[in-house]
């Protein structure tokens, strides 16, 4: 947005939406992950708007759920919070909806972003999604033949002991969309949105997992970073 909206010009979950931007306040306070406010955009933008930025850097969605819940709105104005903390923002009352038609170029985002089930509810847009990431699966090429071509390599015992995962509660997302496609008898359609006994398969198939996780020691030879995607 080209300028910092005043606080008469946000709304709660059960107002009607502001139809325009309100004058700025001066300032903008984040709570953002890290390298999500680089001074080599902000800067410009601080020039343009006259509106400082100040980012507070959390590194966990647990954490940004937590800043949110004690200091959002009256500390916070906004949260670069990814799908698994999103939700849980919404549904407890620390965000407000926001109308996209203020953003000019929400209506040229890919489809995927512009009304994702994690930050949209009832119709109602709490948040922009700007980019995605994949699920990226790194392994030892000296140790680790042939190479993998499954996602069940992190979930099998055949490298017990020598796997890493990232320890967040995106990993029941990855765990789900793992079973949407290996056991589809689930009917798995959103790893965001599931049934009692899609989270119970999602939770046993991820403490199966949990005895072939390597926490400590040197580096392992499986390991999965930056969660967010996966294909079976």
């Amino acid at each position: 947005m080209s300028a910092c909206g005043s606080s008469s010009s946000s709304s709660s979950s059960s107002a009607s939406l502001p139809t325009k931007i309100g004058p700025g306040e001066g300032q903008l306070n984040l709570v953002a992950w890290e390298g999500y406010a680089e001074p080599k955009w902000v800067k410009p933008y601080e020039a343009k708007t006259g509106c400082k930025v100040h980012a507070k850097y959390a590194g966990s969605s647990d954490e940004m759920v937590t800043l949110m819940r004690s200091g959002g709105g009256s500390q916070y104005d906004m949260v670069s919070a990814s799908g698994d903390a999103s939700l849980r923002l919404i549904r407890g009352g620390e965000v407000a909806p926001m109308n996209v038609a203020l953003v000019p170029e929400w209506k040229n985002f890919f489809p995927q972003l512009q009304s994702p089930s994690h930050n949209t509810v009832d119709g109602k847009h709490y948040g922009i999604s700007l980019q995605w990431g994949p699920n990226t699966l790194l392994y030892n090429t000296k140790s680790v033949t042939p190479a993998p071509t499954s996602w069940s390599v992190i979930y099998g015992p055949q490298y017990k002991g020598e796997v890493s995962v990232p320890a967040n509660p995106i990993q029941i997302a990855d765990a789900a969309l793992y079973l949407s496609k290996t056991q589809p008898s689930l009917g798995i359609s959103d790893p965001y949105e599931l049934t009692e006994a899609q989270l119970n398969a999602a939770g046993e198939l991820l403490k199966k997992q949990k005895p072939l996780i390597k926490s400590t020691g040197r580096w392992p030879r499986m390991r999965s970073n930056c969660s967010r995607t996966a294909t079976p």
